[in-house]
């Protein structure tokens, strides 16, 4: 099941995200470099809060 189509999010870089078999599967492209990944569910969710916290870190810190 697609969560979120292949998405532009940058002037050359793509994000995808999907769930099969009960993993969560993520696809991050460049111009240079592709790469994917699964997570179990419990993997998912501290893979989110890691990025939540990196993002709360770099507004904090005024790098956003």
């Amino acid at each position: 099941m697609r969560i979120i189509e292949e998405r532009k999010i940058g002037e050359k870089l793509t994000i995808g995200v999907h769930k099969e078999h009960g993993e969560v599967g993520i696809f991050i492209a460049s111009e240079d470099v592709s790469a994917s990944c699964a997570f179990r569910p419990e993997e998912w969710e501290k893979f989110v809060e890691a990025i939540n916290e990196a993002d709360q870190l770099l507004k904090e810190n005024g790098s956003k």
